[in-house]
């Protein structure tokens, strides 16, 4: 089931339509593990080394792809801490597959996992995330 956000993400670098430089990504919930995930390929302004996809721009989708875990749950929330792990370089053009999850909740606490594989499912990185529920 593709996600639908409200107008007010519109301008998000991620998912956002009206960001003119923005990745535009869909969000799809599967039901089955219960988890969210987009596919993506980053340009070519986007590398750190040499057709090398700059790792901050890994880490903002993995850290999306938790943010909309949260909103799945109808659960709207901020990142307190992520930590990436980075195996496997991606590069410009390359697309990747991003899924991200809750693992649990307490609280206003929500611990959440996320994963960048390739097309073949060999991971490129993975995130742990500490979210905060806000009102």
């Amino acid at each position: 089931m593709e996600l639908n956000y409200s107008d007010e993400y519109q301008g998000c670098f991620v998912c956002g339509n009206e960001n003119r430089q923005g990745l535009k990504l869909d969000f799809i919930y599967d039901e089955i593990n219960d988890e969210i995930y987009s596919a993506c390929s980053f340009r070519d302004y986007m590398q750190g080394y040499e057709r090398i996809v700059h790792g901050g721009f890994i880490s903002m989708i993995l850290d999306e792809v938790m943010a909309k875990a949260c909103l799945q749950k109808n659960t709207p929330a901020v990142t307190a801490r992520i930590e990436v792990r980075f195996k496997k370089p991606v590069y410009v053009d390359e697309e990747v597959i991003v899924r991200g999850k809750i693992l649990n909740t307490k609280g206003k606490t929500i611990h959440l996992a996320a994963q960048c594989v390739d097309r073949d499912g060999e991971e490129k990185a993975s995130a742990q995330g500490v979210f905060m529920r806000v009102d």
